[in-house]
Formats: structure tokens, sequence, C-alpha cells
């Protein structure tokens, strides 16, 4: 799964190797050269992660993890030791909540720390807050329509028992949000909620994230590895995407949910599943199972409780309600403040169709407060109107004899063309080489096209919230 990472060394060729290596695996990477910068950093943006790199140990020793500690809290901590480092700042390290990586460090010794999720828990950490000090707050689920309403009763009504759930709806209905509720208000809010996108790592890594794996049981697995079911306890696995599994893990899942039981990849010690799993994905299931991609068998265990999240086009009388909720809290985060949202604001938003859902709507409500003016918002940035659908209509009427070809493509063309260059870049969060990838032209063919637009890939470059 994407992730911030922030990457701090006094070395700018290590930055930039450790950059290469983040970015190539799809993370967004932020570099500082300092400790105080870097401290400035985890105070003005949250970072999934942080990389402390060697040099700047080897300059400062264990004082570097003490200056970040305030900052750093409940943000997953690696830091890169080279050969023989003195025992008082490994002893520090460990003692700070930093998972050691050895230098030279191999990408997929940084890929594997990172989806470990023990590297994230502080010392004396309670399990339920993974890092935090203490059981996840409850979060709060917007929206006052009917469906909404039903959603929250039901979800309270599910979380009050053992059940197995699986969670459906699109991309950006706040599957994640509510699997985090559930557990909030279960029996088992004060152990972990561990969560894992099953669309996001290959088959094998999958098998061993979720199960673990014994020393030696394929090629560098120089040690014993837990997985997310062991680590999950007695708490809420949360599978996210799992209409993606690949069927030999279909299979393992299974046994996992009939016997409760499963082995480590490499072992045979039959090990215990204590904790509830709740899935999620916006595969619709009648194609998956039709086609032979999913399994009838796991389908029917996991559709215990089965929950469908509503679009928000099909709530469009909360966008108001959701709109300064968003506001607010981007007022505050980026310190400017706004007045409330002109009609003609809310408007222009209520008419968008929001494929993205409230995630999208959060990252255009974002972007606003960012280019507000003396705290007056403009018009939202979205796709021009028709973008979704039909072509946009041509102004009067339209004799082809009065057009050239370049005027034709000009007033039908263009406004999907940028419509097109801001979808890829909302769906790649700014990111310009792996949006002109996805396009399939190079990186400065790519920027051609955003110029000629006046499209800032900046302003895409919003993270949102594990949660929120």
């Amino acid at each position: 799964m994407p992730q911030n990472i922030l990457i701090l060394d006094t070395s700018r060729q290590e930055v930039e190797s450790l950059r290469e290596i983040m970015e190539k695996q799809g993370h967004d990477v932020m570099a500082a050269y300092g400790a105080n910068e870097a401290a400035r950093r985890l105070r003005d943006k949250t970072f999934h992660a942080l990389i402390v790199g060697p040099r700047i140990v080897a300059e400062m020793g264990q004082k570097v993890f003490a200056q970040l500690q305030p900052e750093a809290s409940g943000v997953m901590r690696l830091v890169l030791l080279g050969a023989g480092p003195r025992e008082d700042v490994s002893a520090a390290a460990e003692r700070f909540g930093y998972h050691i990586l050895r230098h030279p460090v191999s990408p997929a010794d940084i890929a594997e720390a990172l989806m470990r999720r023990d590297a994230i828990s502080a010392p004396g950490a309670v399990p339920g807050g993974v890092g935090s000090g203490g059981p996840l707050a409850p979060p709060e689920i917007l929206g006052e329509s009917p469906g909404m309403r039903r959603l929250r009763e039901t979800l309270l009504a599910v979380a009050r028992t053992d059940a197995t759930v699986l969670l459906r709806g699109e991309t950006g209905s706040g599957k994640e949000l509510a699997a985090r509720f559930i557990h909030c208000h279960s029996s088992r809010s004060r152990e972990r909620l561990v969560a894992v996108n099953c669309a996001a790592l290959s088959e094998s890594l999958l098998e061993s994230e979720l199960f673990g794996h014994e020393k030696g049981a394929f090629t560098g697995a120089h040690r014993q590895k837990p997985g997310k079911f062991e680590y999950a306890g007695k708490g809420t696995l949360f599978l996210d995407e799992i209409g993606e599994m690949a069927p030999h893990l279909q299979a393992k899942m299974l046994r996992v949910v009939d016997d409760r039981k499963f082995e480590r990849v490499g072992g045979n010690q039959p090990l215990a599943v204590e904790c509830r799993i709740v899935a999620a994905s916006n595969v619709d299931f009648s194609k998956a199972l039709s086609a032979g991609r999913f399994r009838e068998d796991l389908y029917h265990r996991l559709n215990v409780v089965s929950i469908q999240l509503p679009s928000l086009r099909e709530r469009p009388e909360d966008i108001p309600l959701l709109v300064r909720r968003f506001l607010r809290r981007f007022a505050d985060k980026h310190a400017k403040p706004v007045g409330d949202p002109p009609p003609h604001f809310l408007e222009r938003l209520a008419s968008h169709s929001w494929p993205g859902n409230v995630r999208e709507l959060e990252n255009a409500v974002e972007r606003s407060v960012i280019l507000a003016q003396d705290g007056r918002l403009q018009d939202p940035p979205l796709p021009v109107a028709g973008a979704q659908g039909s072509a946009p209509d041509l102004p009067g009427r339209f004799p082809a004899e009065d057009l050239t070809l370049r005027e034709m493509r000009k007033r039908v063309l263009a406004p999907r063309e940028k419509n097109y260059f801001e979808r890829l870049l909302l769906a790649h969060k700014g990111h310009v080489s792996r949006a002109a990838r996805a396009a399939g032209v190079d990186r400065k063919t790519f920027y051609r096209g955003l110029r000629e637009y006046g499209i800032v890939p900046a302003l895409f470059k919003i993270r949102r919230l594990p949660f929120k």
C-alpha cells in the first residue's frame, strides 16, 4: 500500500538512493537533511514512516532519536545502522521504538520492514493504539441521510457480536472507516486493529504477510517472522480488497475461517486464530463467482454479515455537511481561515458525480482551501461538467463547415483531455512520473500537456489520512 515516507540523513547521496528505492515501490517520499528539519516536517505533515539514514546516526549518535521522539510518536520508525555500530546506539534505537536494518540494505529488506506492523509500536504502547499509547478513538461516520443513519445502526449492531463481516462499496466510500468503527465499538476495542491490503502485495508476499514464515522457508527468510493473524492477537484483522486475493491463498483462508488454524509458510505447527475477521472489497462478487475468480465456499464463510456502503452520489444531501467539516479541518491544518462556503461553491460540488466518493470530495475541499485567497473560496477545481458522460455541448449551433478540424478538436476534446490529466494526477496523488507511465507517455510529454491546461501537479499531492 502506498505510504508517505520521510527520509532523514545528512548524506544527499544516501537520501537520493533511498528515495529511488521508495518511489519504485510506489511510495510518496519527502527528504530532510537535518534533525531540526525532520522534526519540522513531522509537525507539519502526517507520515506513515520515518527512515533515519546511517550518516546522521554516525554523527549524532543516540541524540537524533531523542530529538525526534516528540514528533515521531505513532510513526513507524526505521533506522539504517552501518557495520559495528556502538552498542549504546543500537540499544537507544530499540528503546525509542526503531526497527533496525543493517546497512547496506536491499529494497526487499525495506519493503518487508514497512509491512511489519510491530515496527510501529512504541515501547509500552497499548496494543489497540498501535503506537498511540491507548485504544483507537472511535471514528465519526458523517451523514444524516437515511442511508447513513441505517449504516450507523447496522455497524453498531454488528460491532456487539463476533460475526465475520464483509464490507462492500466503491473505492473511497469509507470501508476502512467502517472497519475501524466496528472494532472501536466491539469488546475487542483495547486489542489491536491490524489492516492488510490484499491487492497491494504479490501472492508470495501476501502469504508471508498474513501467515508469517519460518526461518529458511524461502530465499531471504533469515529469521522467523510472525504474520498478521498472530500479530492481531485477540483484536481485529481487516482484510481490505479481499476480492483480489489469489486462488491459492483463498484456499488457505478457507481453512482459517473454518478451522481457526493455520501454519506459517515453511512450517507444520498449527497455530490458533483468535482475532475477528472483517473483510472488504469493491469487487462485484456475482461476476467474480461466475468467472471462477473467487471461491464460492470462502465467499459464503466471509459473507456472514454483508454491509453495503452507499456511494456519495446516492446521498447528495450529505455533501454540505461533509464539505463544512472538511473545510474546518483543512483550514486549521493549513492555517488558512475560510468563511462558510458560498452557495455557488456547494452547487458546483453537488453537480459532480464523485466516482471517488468521499475521498475525492475530501481532496477537492483541501485543494480549495489551499487555493483560497483572503479567506474567500474559489470555484473548486473539479473536472468539467459533462466529463463523466456525454461530451460537453458546443456553444450555439454546430455547423461543421464553420469550424476547422483543429477548432473542433479544441472545443470538443480539450475539456475531456484536461479531465483526463486531472484524474490521472488524482489517482497517482500528484506523482507525475507514475501518472505519465499510466498514460503511456514520457514525463516530458506529460508535463507539456499539464502546462497546456494550466494544471499544477502539486495541488494533487494531498494524502488521505488513514481512517479519516
